[in-house]
């Protein structure tokens, strides 16, 4: 039985802010995490991103180098490394960060693959399984104190997106309410379905909006992020829970394409780390030896152009 298609109304709802240069320059009092004298500066508006990959899942780079790129070009007070169903790399990337004290702070955080969707849960301490209910993988992440983000959900084409018969049951369910939707994904997965997310979350379910770049090449860090008041990741946490947050940004652009593209043709979508478990016929070394090569280079080429010497504001 065939029924009438769902339509939205998002007449009244905020639109973007994207980031071009003068935006950019006005994201807050200032875009440096450390002012001309050289003292200690916080914001008064922080700055996340809140989805990000590394070589611990299908990303391209390696957690050193996707902090190198988010210190020195990007305005960034938080990331959160959100690599595919482990937490292995983010759990890497926060002992780097506190060990070498650098000016950014990182959130533990995992996309998890969910039955039906995928969820970003963020401030963990272990690790959540795959293939559970929405509804058990949200449970988990609040269990041990975390948050859970709705990611790049209504993508009507991305199999991995929630669609809104899910969110729809969500709804009815308030012990499972997630923390809120990412409204804002900078990859293909939120190209068209990120306008009917923060249509839907305005006008529907009400929970907190978040933006992230789901970067999987260092370039696209930063791209979509999270504005939140405050600074820091605590600051991050509750704004999340206020209902406090903005998407602000736009999506990647074709170099991101061009790299993870290649380094998809070549390895997958599996993870790329020593002792990651790769094809070895003959066809698949070839596949590496061309695309992953071209791909690795692209990225080293970007990690080589970084003053690496010391940690400071870009």
């Amino acid at each position: 039985m065939r029924s009438d298609p769902i339509t939205y109304d998002f007449s009244d709802f905020q639109d973007f802010q994207t980031l071009d240069a003068d935006s950019r320059a006005q994201i807050s009092p200032d875009t440096l995490r450390v002012n001309e004298r050289g003292d200690g500066f916080r914001r008064a508006t922080g700055l996340a991103d809140l989805h990000t990959h590394t070589r611990y899942s299908d990303g391209v780079a390696t957690v050193e180098e996707t902090l190198a790129y988010a210190l020195w070009r990007t305005p960034l007070d938080v990331i959160a490394i959100t690599d595919h169903d482990t937490i292995e790399g983010a759990l890497r990337a926060r002992d780097l960060a506190e060990r070498e004290d650098y000016p950014i702070e990182v959130v533990v955080g995992e996309e998890v693959s969910a039955r039906e969707g995928h969820v970003l849960a963020l401030f963990l301490h272990k690790h959540i399984p795959s293939g559970l209910s929405v509804e058990r993988t949200v449970e988990l992440a609040h269990a041990q104190g975390g948050l859970a983000i709705v990611a790049h959900p209504f993508n009507p084409v991305f199999r991995h997106s929630m669609q809104r018969s899910v969110m729809e049951r969500l709804l009815r369910q308030p012990e499972s309410y997630p923390d809120g939707v990412e409204t804002l994904n900078g990859s293909f997965a939120g190209i068209g379905s990120s306008r009917v997310a923060r249509g839907l979350t305005q006008t529907v379910y009400h929970w907190a909006e978040t933006g992230g770049s789901d970067s999987h090449t260092p370039t696209a860090i930063g791209c979509s992020m999270t504005r939140y008041p405050g600074s820091g990741a605590e600051a991050l946490r509750q704004a999340v829970l206020d209902n406090a947050t903005q998407p602000l940004g736009s999506f990647w652009r074709p170099r991101e394409y061009v790299t993870y593209v290649s380094h998809t043709l070549a390895y997958g979508t599996r993870a790329t780390l020593g002792g990651a478990d790769l094809p070895v016929t003959a066809f698949a070394r070839m596949r590496r030896a061309t695309f992953g090569r071209f791909a690795r280079r692209r990225v080293t080429a970007v990690v080589e152009s970084l003053d690496l010497t010391s940690v400071g504001a870009r």
